[in-house]
């Protein structure tokens, strides 16, 4: 008698006991949870990339700073701002004619490898430059640039 007791309390013991009860989550919502947590992590390693990325640029940022103290101390070089770049030169021709006729320079030049470079105006110092180059990619073209002379 005392064994059928103890088998009895055992059984309840053990049927009451939290792990032989099934999970209370579904496995829909389990998969959503490891489908979140993916996208978490993955969120984690592109926002570690860009944190790479902006350390790389302000590196370049810096450098190009220090190149343009350098030019800016020369003082012999003159600042253009180029509106566009043909390999071809009737090209060049083309669009000089048409950024003369919006009332800006149209100067080709030479530039590196065997570039026509078309300006849209000159200036002697660097930081000029960058104070008109905002009018003429607002009014010209957004993709305008400075090139150091």
């Amino acid at each position: 008698m005392k064994n059928l007791v103890g088998i009895v309390l055992l059984a309840m013991i053990v049927s009451s006991c939290s792990l032989f009860q099934k999970p209370s989550m579904t496995q829909e919502q389990i998969d959503a949870l490891i489908a979140e947590n993916q996208a978490l992590k993955a969120q984690i390693s592109d926002a570690k990339n860009l944190e790479d990325q902006l350390a790389l640029t302000r590196m370049q940022v810096d450098e190009a700073m220090l190149k343009l103290a350098a030019c800016e101390e020369a003082a012999n070089s003159k600042a253009h701002i180029i509106v566009g770049a043909f390999k071809i030169s009737s090209y060049a021709d083309e669009y000089s004619a048409e950024i003369k006729g919006m009332g800006y320079e149209g100067k080709i030049m030479a530039g590196p490898y065997n570039f026509n470079l078309v300006s849209a105006s000159s200036h002697e110092s660097i930081q000029a430059a960058l104070n008109a180059l905002g009018a003429i990619r607002d009014n010209v073209i957004e993709t305008a640039w400075i090139y150091i002379e």
